[in-house]
């Protein structure tokens, strides 16, 4: 499993020093005569970004837009605002790559075929495809879904990842995991293919935990989760990343404030989704050490 991390962290430091060199800065100008960040993401990718019972937008990928925009702030010496804006599987390239959006955080994973059309930050997650199946079925290994019903979101990683592990599962295209939900209580699907840590998000959502379950243990293929920019916009991206990479520089060492953050959707007791730090540790590592370390002093 490490090894597949390891991958993932050199795939994703090669896409972020890749791109064509800009500084012309049209983004962070932008910002700097504005004060707001206009930011995608999404309102039901649990634990990443969703509404909550209070009618609030929150999320782990919340979370990071906010140290992005504190960063910011700081780096510009004045105040900046983080302007929300829900983007859709279908939508939210085109609202990146139309600039119609400074940047997208939620659950979006590389591809070198995206990266044609954005660009990507470092990483600061990474999951994989599963299903999402009724408690009792014999879906699981990738053999098991030939020949079955598997509800997946068109044009996603997780869409591909089914189509090239086992090309004779039958895909049925479904609008979002909601839609999904309800054919697989309808019986017209027999499991939903998505992101393992959002999968598990669905299932402890509205009392779904005793019903439905996730699996298998390791993931049909691997991704990494970034955040999503306008194409050449260097300057913007490096301040992106220099956030991203300082918050899992807290993770690795410890920090409290950073620790804090992730054990509140990740945590063993705590999160909302379980996912293991030793995990995680290894992967931010992997990530961090490609980069200069940021002094303690600048948390």
């Amino acid at each position: 499993m490490r090894k597949k991390f390891v991958l993932l962290v050199l795939t994703l430091l090669l896409a972020a020093t890749s791109q064509n060199a800009s500084w012309a800065g049209e983004i962070l100008e932008k910002i700097k005569e504005t004060g707001v960040i206009t930011a995608g993401t999404r309102k039901d990718a649990i634990p990443f970004a969703y509404i909550n019972d209070e009618g609030e937008w929150v999320g782990y990928s919340i979370d990071v837009l906010e140290i992005i925009r504190q960063d910011i702030e700081k780096k510009l010496g004045k105040p900046i605002q983080l302007k929300l804006v829900e983007v859709t599987p279908q939508n939210r390239f085109d609202k990146v790559k139309n600039r119609e959006i400074d940047i997208e955080c939620a659950s979006s994973t590389f591809t070198w075929e995206r990266e044609e059309m954005v660009d990507f930050s470092v990483s600061y997650f990474a999951s994989g495809t599963k299903i999402f199946r009724k408690k009792g079925s014999d879906l699981g290994t990738i053999d098991s879904l030939a020949g079955r019903r598997i509800g997946v979101i068109p044009n996603t990683t997780n869409e591909q990842a089914i189509k090239i592990q086992q090309p004779a599962a039958i895909l049925v295209p479904i609008k979002d995991r909601n839609e999904g939900l309800e054919k697989l209580n309808n019986g017209e699907i027999e499991a939903i293919a998505g992101d393992g840590i959002v999968l598990q998000g669905l299932r402890l959502e509205n009392g779904n935990a005793d019903k439905f379950e996730v699996v298998p243990e390791f993931p049909y293929m691997y991704e990494a989760y970034a955040c999503m920019i306008p194409e050449d916009e260097s300057a913007w991206r490096g301040m992106v990343n220099y956030s991203l990479v300082k918050f899992m520089e807290g993770i690795v060492s410890d920090q409290p404030q950073q620790v804090q953050m992730y054990e509140k959707w990740f945590g063993e007791e705590t999160g909302v989704t379980p996912y293991s730090r030793e995990a995680i540790n290894d992967y931010f590592q992997g990530i961090v050490d490609g980069y200069e370390w940021i002094p303690l002093i600048s948390y």
